[in-house]
């Protein structure tokens, strides 16, 4: 090969260089191959025969090219009217994927990716960023999960999320039912919810492609940032109750692990006249099959008998040396719920059977008005 002159490279290197510049401003990138998912910009890209056909929406976003949302972005824009808005036509070939997104925005993003004109619209503080909590909230209720809400939402949110405590109430049941069917995902760290943190545009993308291929408009895309609801942080079955809370006025008794919530049970408390006694008090005896005595006739009714008032097991945790109140079974299963009893905390037999397997003597009970 003919070596060229210092003159002759330069030329050539400039005639190179214009070729190059040409190629750019008449809007064609030449792709060999597209293995390694390059992102889309404001500029559009033309397929040659060793790459797919590029749609005419895409984009080369220059700040997604090693962003963990880039796959998730990439397959939301193929969604005509949801690129329109997720664009920026300020064409400086940037998605702005921390940006943070305004609950307008996330009112319209909804409108259009799901056209349900049956879901209840945003319509207040527009102006103000959404919630991570409120766009899973929105998202559950497009996809009418709120039906497959686990058992013990609040539970298993726990058992999944290192701050599940800052989760709102009125989240609980919406995030629980995302969590479970694998549609929360979370960067850095998939047990990292941050629920009341403002929601980036790259976020909102991908929850909202999980959200739409779950309804099966968009192909499956796995992420390590998903968290998996088959792996939670602990068994809830391993754990020993430590203290029970009862609640007078809602009717119930939550089992904790230290502050760890792990399951609400509906109960019957003391009916007036009759008050369950409130206060701190400690499991002093447990009774498995206990017999009954009539505390006005002194009839004895037998263990196992199924007129038993007192089921097939009986918790007891307060006595002033002749009376006694505790937890225990009930053949009328109506009670539960209501103020029905003489003092003691009526529950389900299956309830208190499960209860009683995870207490022992000592275990704390506190009863609130």
């Amino acid at each position: 090969m003919r070596r060229r002159s210092p003159n002759q490279q330069y030329l050539f290197t400039s005639c190179l260089r214009v070729a190059i510049a040409a190629n750019i401003l008449g809007g064609t990138f030449l792709i060999s191959d597209r293995s390694d998912q390059s992102s889309w910009a404001n500029i559009p890209v033309t397929a040659t025969k060793s790459a797919p056909k590029a749609n005419s929406n895409q984009y080369l976003f220059l700040d997604l090219q090693k962003h963990w949302s880039r796959l998730f972005v990439e397959g939301l824009l193929t969604q005509s009217s949801l690129s329109n808005v997720l664009i920026s036509p300020d064409g400086i070939s940037l998605f702005q994927p921390d940006r943070q997104v305004t609950r307008a925005e996330l009112a319209n993003l909804l409108d259009l990716a799901f056209a349900n004109s049956k879901s209840p619209k945003i319509t207040t503080r527009l102006n103000e960023p959404a919630t991570k909590a409120e766009v899973l909230v929105a998202i559950a209720r497009e996809l009418n999960l709120n039906p497959k809400t686990p058992k013990n939402p609040q539970t298993y949110l726990l058992s999944m999320y290192r701050d599940a405590n800052q989760v709102p109430d009125y989240a609980i049941p919406a995030i629980a039912a995302l969590t479970q069917e694998s549609l929360v995902t979370n960067y850095p760290d998939p047990r990292i919810l941050e629920p009341k943190d403002a929601i980036s545009k790259s976020e909102l993308a991908v929850l909202l492609y999980q959200a739409l291929a779950y309804q099966k408009k968009l192909p499956l895309l796995k992420s390590p940032y998903t968290i998996n609801p088959n792996r939670q942080l602990w068994d809830r079955d391993l754990l020993q109750i430590t203290r029970l809370e009862v609640s007078i006025s809602r009717r119930t008794v939550t089992a904790f692990h230290g502050e760890i919530p792990l399951k609400t049970y509906p109960v019957a408390v003391g009916r007036q006249g009759w008050s369950t006694p409130v206060g701190n008090h400690r499991v002093l005896q447990t009774i498995e099959y206990p017999s009954w005595q009539n505390p006005f006739t002194g009839d004895v009714i037998a263990s196992k008998d199924p007129e038993n008032p007192l089921g097939d097991r009986w918790i007891g945790f307060w006595t002033d040396g002749t009376n006694w109140s505790g937890f225990h079974g009930t053949p009328n299963r109506a009670s539960v719920g209501t103020a029905a009893s003489h003092g003691c905390i009526r529950m389900y037999n299956e309830d208190i059977r499960e209860l009683f397997s995870q207490v022992q003597t000592g275990t704390v009970v506190r009863v609130s008005p």
